[in-house]
Formats: structure tokens, C-alpha cells, sequence
């Protein structure tokens, strides 16, 4: 299994949590995040009659992670691609992470990345 997490512009969260859950990913946690890459952004701004020059770096983005089995991480991947995509840079990351377990806290069942379980409880 791996866990996959999107950081992605905020305006792509909803298309991409509607492809992937239409291919049988349901199990997403989204949260705001914001962050700096490359681009760094000197805005001025008038404060009293004085120009104040100021650095902007955090750029808000759209965190997604969700777990997928290992056959299936490069078709999620060129999806998320696929979706998250614009001509304008700055798109954001794919960040992929092996995962040993994941188990329901109230059923104990263990999660194997897609819409199947496990029969197998642990309690």
C-alpha cells in the first residue's frame, strides 16, 4: 500500500476528489495548507504615506492524502496529474510513501488501499 499526498491549488480540490472518488477512491482527508516554492512575491503596499515593501511567500494550497495499492499508484498519479494540471505553474506535489497498515479504529478490519477489506479483526 502507499499513501499518496496532493498538494494542489485550491480550485482543483473539488474535480480531483470527484475523478478519484468516481474511480473507487472514497477514503480522502483534505486540509488547508499554504507554503512557498520557487516564486516569491514583493508586494508594496502604502501604510501612513510611507511605502513598505513586504515579501509574501505562503501561497495557499489544498493537501489530499489517501491510500492506493501498489498496482495501482502510476494510473492515480497520471489522473492526479490529468486534473490538478494548468498552464501556469506551480501546480504543486505528488508525494508517495510506503505504508505497512491501516486499520479501522471501530471495526479493527485492515484497509488494503481500494474499496475492499480485509476479513481478518484485530481487537
Amino acid at each position: 500500500m502507499k499513501l499518496i499526498k496532493v498538494i494542489l491549488r485550491p480550485e482543483k480540490e473539488f474535480e480531483l476528489k470527484d475523478v478519484l472518488s468516481g474511480i473507487g477512491y472514497h477514503g480522502i482527508t483534505s486540509k488547508e495548507s499554504a507554503g512557498f516554492g520557487e516564486s516569491k512575491k514583493i508586494i508594496k503596499q502604502v501604510y501612513r504615506g510611507k511605502v513598505y515593501e513586504q515579501r509574501v511567500d505562503a501561497v495557499k494550497r489544498k493537501e489530499l492524502e489517501f491510500v492506493v495499492p501498489d498496482d495501482k499508484v502510476e494510473k492515480v498519479v497520471e489522473t492526479i496529474r490529468k486534473v490538478a494540471v494548468t498552464s501556469h505553474g506551480g501546480d504543486g506535489r505528488i508525494y508517495i510513501s510506503t505504508l505497512d497498515d491501516a486499520i479501522h479504529i471501530h471495526t479493527g478490519d485492515r484497509h488494503l488501499g481500494d474499496s475492499s477489506e480485509e476479513e481478518s479483526k484485530h481487537g
